[in-house]
């Protein structure tokens, strides 16, 4: 975030979304642990992306749309 910061302090005041790649690695539980703690004392939003799972790609696509729309 700082570096975002000291390059235009604009950018802070933008959402934020976290995306965690390759969840189809681990298991359920531990993908969700992950989301939690990503979440923590946080303002933004965190999804899940697993290419094998092709729904996750759309879900991240129509996100990143209603964020520039």
């Amino acid at each position: 975030k700082n570096e975002l910061k000291n390059y235009s302090s604009q950018l802070m005041k933008k959402k934020e979304l976290i995306v965690l790649n390759k969840t189809d690695l681990m298991n359920e539980e531990t993908t969700k642990k992950i989301v939690k703690e990503f979440s923590k004392n946080k303002n933004c939003e965190v999804l899940t992306l697993s290419t094998i799972k092709k729904e996750s790609i759309s879900k991240i696509k129509a996100k990143l749309i209603s964020y520039v729309s």
